[in-house]
């Protein structure tokens, strides 16, 4: 094993990092690692912590692990890319924005499973303590999920998605909702049986056993 005189340059330490054919490689992530771990540990500890998702808080020490692992993955392909190599002091700015879309991505996956497993009450009460930021979040992407759900096939796909995030995003009730005056006219089951529906669609889509 090569073996250098410390600290290397933060442009050696990028160019190691960056070739994996290199005898160094194995070296520079190591001491990638002792440079700049805790900030990665840090940043989605934090990130968690904005989303604050009750479930997440519980078992936040093994979720900041299992994002940090994939926070070091995306950096082992991306970090050939990064071409400040001289400025070490906008680096941390660079590994924030990382963290920041490595947890909203792991964290957004791990709750579509939530959405069907938990008790629905459960879920609805959950989704109003949330700081408004995160409902909007994660608002957005179960509109994007649900909207897979059309292939072109269901006729009332907009319809039944203002139906399951006014039910879940505004804690409406059944029986509020189907008195809305776009509903008069559909069957006396409609709200029932498009959250059925929604939930079953999620759980065949979702790609991850862990809930949050």
């Amino acid at each position: 094993m090569p073996q250098f005189k410390p600290p290397l340059s933060f442009r050696e330490l990028l160019v190691y990092c960056s070739d994996r054919d290199s005898p160094h490689w194995e070296f520079a992530w190591r001491e990638f690692y002792k440079r700049y771990g805790m900030f990665l540990y840090n940043s989605v500890r934090k990130r968690c912590r904005n989303f604050n998702v009750p479930r997440l808080r519980r078992q936040l020490p093994e979720v900041v692990d299992d994002i940090v692992a994939e926070v070091l993955v995306t950096l082992t392909k991306s970090i050939g890319n990064y071409r400040e190599v001289d400025n070490e002091d906008i680096f941390p700015y660079y590994l924030a924005i990382i963290c920041n879309r490595t947890s909203s991505r792991f964290i957004k996956r791990q709750f579509v499973p939530a959405m069907v497993d938990q008790d629905i009450h459960e879920i609805k009460s959950e989704i109003q303590n949330m700081p408004p930021d995160t409902r909007v979040e994660l608002y957005e992407h179960l509109v994007c999920k649900l909207r897979a759900s059309d292939s072109g096939r269901k006729r009332n796909i907009e319809r039944d998605i203002n139906i399951f995030q006014f039910y879940f995003w505004a804690d409406l009730s059944e029986a509020m909702i189907q008195s809305h005056p776009c509903l008069l006219n559909e069957g006396e089951r409609v709200v029932e049986n498009v959250i059925r529906q929604m939930r079953i669609f999620l759980k065949e889509t979702s790609d991850d056993s862990l809930t949050i």
